[in-house]
């Protein structure tokens, strides 16, 4: 069966944490379908998640058109937020005045004079001499994604799939009670959260290695002193690339990320409760390694459990090192190099007697809240693209509630 793929540009969620809900953003997604579809309805949409260091890869495409070949699926990729994370271009690094700091602490160190009108022409020199003396040094720096944005932690990703979604049932004849999710590593937990989010929108999601908190490298690297790319663009000079991020931990300020922006991306029993009182109908397929130190093995089992404990059709494999066949589980770390095609065929095979309503937030037109001590999280379905807002309680009167 031949596909065709089209890019296709849609509104999206602006960052409403951040106080720019009044402004407008657009990304592009792109859509594989089967080119003898004819006037046929397809009978659902699969929709692939590619995590870090993956995201500038052709595998997403090449994914979309297998399933799209193979099943007679529509299947769709997204450019979320903050894609494009790890480009390779000098351009994309910035020196902040600390890395700088760190690159004339090392000059001082091996007695060199300060060389170069730039940092990059600096580091040269300093990397020459590395060579010459069969040494080696480690910097920081910063790494500015491909579209010129920066880390939001998921919130804006999860809404980028669910706007995408929105917009394909819009304007594609494909059935809504057949939407998956497939994901790996962050790619997986932003589908999780879109599920969060989204309650009553997905059939089923596939989900390999992701984590069930927030990944605090992912949000206030720098300021947690965890560097979520490293590179050798000089021979003898590791540089060790922390994420451009809108967050601080810093208390009392616009862009503090405190508990509020944690529990709304976390899946805490709390928050797990909340979501299943929308009554949700997705299958939730997760694979994992048994010791799996990126994502941790525990938390996951932990979340797997609570989901369970709540009525969530939960299914969760923890893949042993006597799994490991080389063909489709590769290595007992993190990811598993699995084969995600695969994984989704294999995946696919357990929803076959699981139905859910044509019905979706969308058609609903849903209102989902979580709340947190003093705040809500609210996303009304109410017009495309989904109306996030965050919503505090004065405390003096908790029936009062004020827009942050």
């Amino acid at each position: 069966m031949l596909t065709s793929q089209q890019k296709v540009t849609f509104a999206t969620t602006p960052d409403f944490e951040l106080g720019f809900e009044h402004g407008s953003r657009q990304t592009d997604y792109f859509i594989s379908l089967p080119e003898n579809k004819a006037q046929s309805q397809l009978q659902g949409l699969v929709v692939y998640i590619p995590g870090f260091g993956d995201d500038a890869g052709d595998y997403r495409h090449v994914f979309c058109k297998k399933v799209a070949e193979q099943f007679g699926l529509a299947a769709l990729t997204v450019d979320y937020h903050c894609f494009y994370s790890r480009p390779k271009n000098p351009e994309s690094t910035v020196y902040e005045p600390e890395d700088i700091a760190l690159i004339e602490k090392l000059f001082l160190t091996f007695k060199l004079p300060f060389s170069g009108n730039t940092v990059e022409e600096g580091l040269d020199f300093l990397n020459a001499y590395l060579v010459k003396s069969k040494q080696a040094a480690q910097i920081t720096a910063t790494l500015l994604p491909g579209k010129n944005e920066y880390q939001n932690g998921g919130v804006m990703q999860a809404l980028d799939i669910i706007n995408a979604v929105g917009h394909a049932l819009q304007t594609q004849n494909i059935s809504a009670d057949n939407v998956i999710l497939v994901g790996s590593s962050y790619g997986g937990y932003i589908a999780n959260l879109a599920s969060k989010f989204a309650p009553k929108t997905f059939r089923a999601v596939f989900d390999n290695s992701s984590w069930a908190n927030p990944h605090f490298g992912y949000i206030v690297g720098r300021e947690k002193g965890f560097a979520e790319f490293t590179s050798c663009r000089h021979s003898h000079i590791q540089t060790n690339f922390y994420l451009r991020s809108a967050w601080t931990l810093k208390k009392g300020l616009p862009n503090t990320f405190d508990g509020k922006r944690f529990h709304v991306r976390a899946f805490s029993q709390a928050q797990i409760a909340q979501f299943a009182a929308y009554q949700p109908d997705t299958y939730y397929y997760f694979i994992h390694a048994e010791n799996d130190k990126v994502a941790i093995t525990e938390d996951k089992v932990q979340m797997a459990r609570q989901m369970i404990a709540h009525n969530l059709p939960v299914q969760m494999e923890v893949i042993e090192a006597a799994d490991v066949d080389g063909r489709y589980i590769k290595t007992i770390g993190h990811g598993m190099d699995l084969s995600m095609l695969t994984f989704f065929e294999r995946a696919y095979t357990h929803i076959q007697t699981h139905q859910v309503s044509l019905e979706n937030d969308f058609t609903q037109q849903s209102v989902v809240r979580y709340d947190s001590a003093e705040c809500r999280y609210q996303f009304d379905f109410s017009s495309l693209p989904v109306k996030g807002q965050v919503i505090c309680f004065n405390m003096t009167n908790p029936t009062e509630q004020l827009q942050a």
